[in-house]
């Protein structure tokens, strides 16, 4: 017990130890900096016949307004 690949744990020497935990602090900064940013707004109302994206409805081919409410007619 106390052996990783071999190697065991009292031989590790302290700058080997240091990056590997430095190493792990900026994966983990890396990790929790991706899920904040990837959090976006959503729409105050619902989106009819479109996506919220980031607060705002983006509409299908041939929807219009704010929710995507309104049809613009006949399209092919």
């Amino acid at each position: 017990m106390g052996d990783i690949g071999g190697l065991h744990l009292c031989t590790w020497r302290k700058d080997s130890r240091l990056k590997t935990y430095l190493g792990l602090l900026v994966l983990l900064h890396l990790v929790v900096h991706s899920e904040a940013s990837s959090v976006s707004k959503s729409c105050e109302k619902n989106c009819f016949s479109g996506k919220c994206m980031n607060g705002s409805c983006v509409c299908e081919h041939g929807w219009v307004g704010d929710q995507c409410q309104h049809c613009q007619g006949r399209f092919k």
